[in-house]
């Protein structure tokens, strides 16, 4: 076998590997990523089969929140807890979240800043040590970003 024909074979076997990602995977991964989108193509994106697609758009932070919305309800728990870490998530959406059935969905919730106090409080008490651990910590560290500012008179 010569170096053009091995090279050739291991192209053709290595598409196999990996059916589902192609050029145009690609492509969409880097425009659901983009910031300059309009809400129609995320949201159409957001409607693809595609995962890492879907995951991108769920993490764009000017992804709206009709679209976070859809993403919510999606099976992937990475996708769910990307929606519940957007700054653009309805509360609505944020507090159906909060009762997921995933532990790390609920887990990225007790971790962002953002997240509504009452639902810090809700998950400081989660039957998971971890989420109950980190949302506590973030309980924290949210306190002593508060006396900081008020020490300093702001």
């Amino acid at each position: 076998m010569t170096p053009e024909q091995f090279s050739t074979k291991l192209r053709i076997d290595q598409s196999r590997i990996y059916p589902r990602w192609n050029m145009f995977t690609a492509a969409k991964n880097r425009l659901a990523s983009g910031l300059n989108n309009k809400a129609g193509v995320l949201d159409r994106l957001a409607r693809s089969l595609n995962k890492s697609v879907q995951q991108r758009v769920a993490e764009n932070r000017t992804t709206n929140s009709d679209t976070l919305d859809f993403l919510s309800q999606h099976e992937s728990s990475d996708i769910r807890a990307a929606v519940a870490q957007n700054d653009n998530s309805l509360r609505s959406t944020v507090e159906a979240l909060a009762g997921d059935a995933s532990d790390d969905v609920r887990f990225a919730m007790a971790e962002n800043p953002w997240t509504n106090p009452a639902l810090l409080q809700q998950l400081a008490a989660d039957e998971n040590p971890f989420v109950q651990n980190r949302a506590m910590r973030t309980q924290a560290l949210l306190r002593a970003e508060e006396t900081l500012l008020s020490d300093k008179g702001q």
